[in-house]
């Protein structure tokens, strides 16, 4: 119990300083007339965005890797982001219009309908893993679409298209605030929901079932709360790599517990901690810095799995 005191204490911590530091940090001076509006149009949102982004993919990681078992699984194994992606390609490179949203519209519809192909192949079987295959194989079809489209495609369509692919805190707006934190919070609500079907999900469905759980239901609003929040980072942030994959394991080192009424809040945590870091420095690629940090953590699951022989 003191240990996880001390772990909240110091990521709280953590997160107040590095929240000071992304309003304070960037091209424009503290006494300059400009940094009100830098403050409230730019650094503001670019911090509500890192906080909310960070703590919905971790969420979102920790849900699937405790769904399907595995510790490899990340809120875009299911091939939502490559949805989204496919719903960017259309808006930039085909010239399709998604009315006065653009691109964060096209992003939304084309994650929303990767997820009800999801939930349409969950209703049709009932083992995990075919929905993990499912979702490689959604990713690499739509990936080939998306290449096609590239191919065709003029450059500066082709240059919008890789500035989105990078991923960036700094494209949320005063006005989408409100959109991406009502988004985020239905996601988590809806995980939130299943947390007792989660503590028991590690064990096996059949011992869920014993607990008097639906598991059908409660896998369907599982799948429903990670697309969510995945869908609505990468509509408003872009792809954001590592963070929904690597966060659910650092959150175990430090806490040292399954139980996700601790491990939920804990990498809602960690993760804002994370994405907020990586974007103190917004001229560097978000991805590049967050791969930093994955790379590593993804490497040491690996060979802990490959020793312990689930992998």
């Amino acid at each position: 119990m003191v240990r996880r005191i001390i772990c909240f204490g110091v990521l709280v911590v953590l997160a107040v300083l590095l929240m000071a530091g992304t309003l304070c940090i960037g091209p424009v001076d503290l006494d300059s007339d400009m940094f009100a509006t830098v403050l409230w149009k730019l650094r503001v949102p670019r911090l509500v965005a890192a906080v909310l982004a960070g703590a919905a993919l971790s969420v979102s990681g920790l849900s699937l890797q405790t769904l399907f078992r595995n510790p490899l699984a990340g809120p875009f194994v299911l091939g939502i982001s490559n949805g989204a992606s496919l719903g960017v390609a259309l808006a930039l490179l085909a010239g399709f219009s998604f009315g006065n949203f653009g691109v964060l519209t096209a992003a939304s519809l084309g994650a929303l309908a990767v997820t009800v192909i999801i939930f349409w192949i969950a209703s049709k079987f009932e083992r995990n893993s075919v929905l993990l295959v499912a979702g490689l194989l959604i990713g690499y079809f739509i990936d080939a679409l998306v290449s096609l489209l590239i191919a065709g495609s003029d450059a500066e369509s082709l240059r919008m298209y890789i500035s989105w692919g990078m991923g960036s805190f700094g494209r949320l707006t005063p006005s989408n605030i409100w959109i991406f934190a009502v988004a985020v919070a239905v996601g988590l609500l809806l995980i939130v929901s299943c947390l007792r079907y989660l503590n028991g999900a590690r064990l096996g469905d059949d011992f869920a079932r014993g607990l008097g759980l639906s598991v059908a239901v409660q896998k369907k609003c599982v799948l429903l709360g990670a697309s969510i929040l995945a869908a609505a980072v990468t509509a408003f942030c872009g792809p954001v790599a590592f963070i929904g994959i690597a966060v659910p394991h650092l959150t175990y080192l430090l806490f040292h517990t399954t139980n996700h009424r601790v491990l939920i809040p804990g990498v809602m945590l960690c993760g804002a901690d994370l994405a907020l870091l990586a974007g103190l420095f917004p001229t560097i690629p978000l991805n590049a810095t967050l791969s930093i940090v994955g790379v590593p953590v993804i490497l040491w699951v690996l060979l802990r799995s490959g020793r312990e022989g689930r992998l």
